[in-house]
């Protein structure tokens, strides 16, 4: 029963988790000569070969220089110390500026709104290296004025772990894909078995409820929640980012909607129209139905006030998933196939491997679309099959087309998928080698996971049968934003994955119109490191793409990190400019934006 208790741990804690210029003043023709813009041709006509080896420029000449440099970027900052900071004050029209187009970056400087985005705090912690998905949680929020003024501010999301490791400076819980001691020796071994295999650090996502300027009975203000996969949710000061504590226990009637010991998925999903906030708790069922295991989950769709308008759940077999989707009428979530490897149990258990080898992806399975209906708990659950396998981590928009009786799925595949080593993580090494994971060129077994490409798909919601699946020919991509869910979204933006191996570290920023498969690629050079592109509307927007996109860019030669900004309708044309943050930060994951919210005074 203990070794049961353990690898139960350790199934539900990982089985949901994902994995996703050399100068700060580039002169603007060098700006677009690193954009390729891709014409929209059909997806069948277009050579998906031609895209696939049309990888950005690189000064470096040979697969291992190229291996060596995406190891020492992403090192850099990966390993960056993190400080907490407080409204610092940065000038759109200043010296932290460098505009390229001044009437646009002009307009820009006029946004207000804040935005917030968590990530990753130094992957070491004491005298060793954590796996990037399990280290502490970094909070950051962009407050824009509308005069020409962000006020930055930082701080480590604290959860009770990370307390403790922190004032420890030291890993005390190993996870699934860390250890707290070499697995090389005896003494290693039993460390690691004795450690728990929690690591609740809620370092991924970041979303405001309720909604800004809301009037609800109970008089609650926005929150920012905070969360990682089979984790729990935060409650963090919108204006601080201090963490206040569970989110149950800053909300108390929530600690009757979510029993104690629920684990969540990180990514929660927002119904505009009806105001809804929509969290989705998760758990692995083990041993399951002839001991292969089951997944359950569970949608609770709360109002502005936090009180529960509906709940759906729904059990199925064994899998992993990180993302879902929603649409007017349903939760749709990537049914990716995977199986217990039962016989690796024992070696996690006395310290000799990691959690990530007690499952694996079943390969010669298909893929599905499970499509649960939201609004009649009477209604089936429906399970669309696909033709062939996939592991999809990420969705771009997903939407119904209610005329014509379809649902339109763009999601973010696997081909294939070998769990462990995720961004180049070695853990008996204490190293990162993110093209050996990823690669095709480099190492001699091949990669573990070859680059994510985007397929579209079609559902007809009478037969719920798969009508259409097209791949994409844009290059890799994964992190996708878009214009709000449970909407149609014409043009979604990527993080890109582009290189002559490997495809991690990110350094592109890809726009896509999903209609005509139009994409245009910014390439931020070798030395520098993306983060999730976020749309900023315009405040009066003509249409779903009319305003601008950001992205923090992480530079690692001169060690800062920097706003990046495109006008979104004319981003083939590259950056309209950016600003300097100050120093270099550790990674950002995913964040949000809320239009004319200022924390600073709508709480002071």
């Amino acid at each position: 029963m203990l070794h049961l208790k353990v690898v139960s741990q350790v199934i539900i804690y990982f089985a949901s988790r994902h994995l996703a210029a050399d100068a700060f003043a580039p002169l603007t023709t060098a700006r677009k000569r690193n954009t390729r813009f891709i014409k929209g041709f059909a997806a069948e006509l277009l050579s998906l070969e031609n895209v696939d080896t049309a990888p950005s420029e690189s000064t470096h000449s040979t697969p291992e220089e190229r291996s060596r440099k995406a190891k020492e970027t992403w090192s850099a900052v990966a390993l960056q110390p993190t400080s907490n900071i407080y409204q610092k004050e940065i000038k759109l029209i200043g010296e932290a500026a460098t505009i390229y187009e001044r009437n646009l970056w002009e307009e820009f400087s006029t946004i207000k709104g804040t935005y917030f985005i968590n990530g990753l705090a130094s992957c070491q912690i004491g005298d060793r290296l954590i796996h990037p998905f399990e280290a502490h949680g970094f909070c950051k929020s962009f407050v824009f004025d509308g005069r020409g003024n962000v006020y930055y501010t930082s701080n480590i999301v604290n959860t009770p772990l990370t307390k403790k490791e922190r004032k420890r400076n030291s890993i005390l819980n190993r996870g699934v894909m860390s250890t707290v001691a070499s697995m090389n020796s005896f003494l290693g071994n039993i460390r690691n078995a004795l450690s728990s295999s929690e690591r609740d650090t809620a370092n991924l996502t970041a979303d405001l409820w309720p909604p800004p300027f809301t009037k609800n009975k109970d008089g609650i203000e926005p929150i920012l929640i905070t969360c990682t996969d089979n984790g729990e949710p935060y409650a963090l000061d919108p204006s601080t980012l201090e963490t206040k504590g569970r989110l149950v226990d800053v909300i108390p009637k929530l600690a009757a909607v979510f029993p104690k010991g629920s684990k969540f998925l990180a990514h929660n999903r927002f119904d505009q129209e009806k105001r809804r906030l929509i969290m989705c708790v998760y758990k692995m069922i083990i041993p399951g139905e002839n001991f292969l295991g089951n997944s359950h989950m569970d949608f609770v769709e709360l109002d502005d006030n936090f009180d529960v308008v509906s709940r759906r759940s729904h059990t199925t077999r064994f899998m992993v998933f990180h993302d879902w989707a929603l649409t007017e009428n349903y939760y749709v979530v990537p049914k990716n196939p995977a199986y217990l490897r039962w016989a690796n149990i024992f070696k996690f258990c006395v310290g000799l491997s990691l959690g990530t080898d007690v499952f694996a992806m079943e390969e010669d399975s298909n893929g599905e679309f499970i499509l649960i209906p939201r609004h009649n708990i009477s209604e089936n659950v429906k399970e669309v099959q696909s033709d062939s396998f996939f592991n999809c981590f990420h969705f771009g928009p997903v939407y119904e087309k209610a005329h014509d009786n379809e649902l339109v799925i763009n999601g973010c595949v696997f081909d294939s998928y070998t769990f462990g080593g995720e961004m180049g993580f070695d853990g008996d090494k204490q190293t990162f080698s993110p093209i050996e994971w990823g690669s095709t060129g480099i190492q001699s077994n091949g990669g573990r996971s070859p680059p994510p490409r985007l397929d579209q798909f079609s559902i007809d919601t009478k037969t719920y049968t798969i009508t259409s699946k097209k791949r994409v020919p844009c290059v890799p991509v994964d992190m996708p934003t878009f214009n709000g869910d449970a909407k149609p979204c014409k043009h979604s933006y990527f993080l890109g994955a582009s290189r002559p191996e490997g495809w991690f570290p990110f350094k592109q920023v890809v726009k896509l119109n999903c209609d005509t498969f139009e994409s245009s690629v910014y390439d931020a050079g070798d030395d520098q490191v993306v983060s999730e592109p976020i749309f900023l509307p315009r405040s009066n927007p003509n249409g779903e793409d009319d305003g601008f996109v950001i992205s923090i860019v992480h530079n690692s030669k001169n060690k800062r990190a920097k706003i990046l900004v495109w006008e979104s309708q004319s981003f083939e044309n590259g950056p309209i400019g950016e600003c300097v943050i100050g120093d270099l930060i550790p990674w950002c994951v995913h964040g949000s934006f809320y239009p004319g919210f200022d924390p600073f005074t709508t709480f002071n």
